[in-house]
C-alpha cells in the first residue's frame, strides 16, 4: 500500500540535505513521486535521470537520499557502476559476466538489491559505446541480459548517471546566469553523449558550483556529524572561533568542490581530540582553530 504520507515528505528531507540546489529538486521529486504512485510508464524504469554538472556539488548525494529515503538500506538498494571501470570492450565481462553459468556485477548486485532500488551509473561520459549499447537497452526497455542468458527487470529501479561533462569549462563561467549555465552544460552533454542515450532520461539536472555560503552550510553539517560521533564517546565538544572557515579553506578543492569535507572534518576534529590526549589536558570544551589546526580550549 502506498504511504502518501511518506511521499509528501520527500521535498523537506531533500530540503534539510542538498545544500545550494534548491532549484534540482523540484525536478527531481515528481519523478520519484510518479514512480511510487505507480504512474511511471510500464514496461521502463520507474524514473530515470542525468545529473550534470562539476565534482563534489550533490550529484551522487541527492542519489544516496533519494536510495535512503525510498529503500532505507543505502549498501543493499544502491547499486553504484563507477564507468571508469567499463571503458574498454572487455569491460563487458565484468559487467554481465563470462560464460554460460556467469552474471556479472549486475547480476550480483540485483540479487543483492532483491530487483529494486537505484542503479547509479556513475560518469557516464567514460563508458565504452558497447557499454552505452546496454545502458540504452536499460533505459528503453527496463531489462538487461547478463552471460547466462538471463534477462534481469529493471523496471523496479530508478536508473541515474552523472556526468562531469563541462567541469572544467564551468569555471569560466562561474559569474554567468544559471540559465547560462545549464544551456550551455546541456549543450555539451549534447555533444558527447549520443542523442538516443540523452532524450530517455525523465529529467536532465544542471548542478551548479557551490558558493561560500552553501560551502559553510555544508561544513557546519560535516562537523556536526563529527562532533555527535564524538560525543558518543564520551568527548562533549562545541565550535568556536575559526572552526567553519578553517573547514572550508581545507576542504573546498576547485576540481573537487565539498567532496573531501566529511573527512576534513573528521581529520580536524580527530586530530584535536588526539593531541589532547597525547598531552593530558581536557577532551571536553571549545575547539577554536589556531595555526591551521583546532585545538581544545576547556
Amino acid at each position: 500500500m502506498v504511504d502518501l504520507e511518506h511521499i509528501r515528505g520527500l521535498p523537506p528531507f531533500l530540503q534539510e540535505r542538498i545544500i545550494g540546489q534548491d532549484h534540482v529538486i523540484p525536478k527531481v521529486v515528481p519523478i520519484i513521486q510518479n514512480g511510487e504512485l505507480g504512474l511511471s510508464d510500464p514496461g521502463r524504469p520507474k524514473g530515470t535521470f542525468l545529473l550534470l554538472g562539476p565534482t563534489g556539488v550533490g550529484k551522487t548525494e541527492i542519489t544516496l537520499l533519494l536510495c535512503e529515503y525510498i529503500f532505507k538500506d543505502v549498501g543493499k538498494h544502491c547499486i553504484r557502476l563507477d564507468m571508469s571501470e567499463y571503458q574498454n570492450q572487455e569491460s563487458l565481462g565484468l559487467l554481465l559476466g563470462q560464460g554460460e553459468t556467469s552474471r556479472g556485477n549486475m547480476g550480483r548486485f540485483y540479487d543483492r538489491a532483491e530487483g529494486r532500488g537505484i542503479i547509479l551509473f556513475d560518469e557516464i561520459e567514460k563508458a565504452h559505446p558497447r557499454v552505452l549499447d546496454i545502458f540504452l537497452q536499460v533505459l528503453d526497455a527496463g531489462r538487461i541480459t547478463v552471460a547466462n542468458g538471463e534477462t534481469l527487470n529493471l523496471c523496479n529501479f530508478y536508473i541515474v548517471a552523472t556526468s562531469n561533462i563541462g567541469a572544467d569549462a564551468l569555471m569560466e563561467l562561474k559569474n554567468s546566469p544559471m540559465s547560462t549555465i545549464e544551456r550551455f552544460i546541456e549543450d555539451l552533454a549534447a555533444a558527447e553523449l549520443r542523442p538516443e542515450v540523452l532524450a530517455r532520461f525523465n529529467v536532465r539536472c544542471v548542478f551548479q558550483k557551490l558558493g561560500y555560503a552553501a560551502q559553510k552550510q555544508i561544513a557546519g553539517i560535516m562537523l556536526n556529524k563529527e562532533l555527535k560521533n564524538l560525543r558518543n564517546k564520551g568527548y562533549d565538544l562545541v565550535a568556536g572561533q575559526g572552526v567553519i572557515d578553517l573547514l572550508v579553506a581545507q576542504g573546498v578543492e576547485p576540481r573537487l568542490g565539498v567532496r573531501r569535507m566529511r573527512t576534513t572534518a573528521e581529520s580536524n576534529c580527530r586530530h584535536a581530540v588526539r593531541e589532547a590526549l597525547m598531552a593530558g589536558k581536557p577532551t571536553s570544551g571549545t575547539l577554536i582553530a589556531e595555526n591551521g589546526h583546532l585545538v581544545i580550549h576547556p
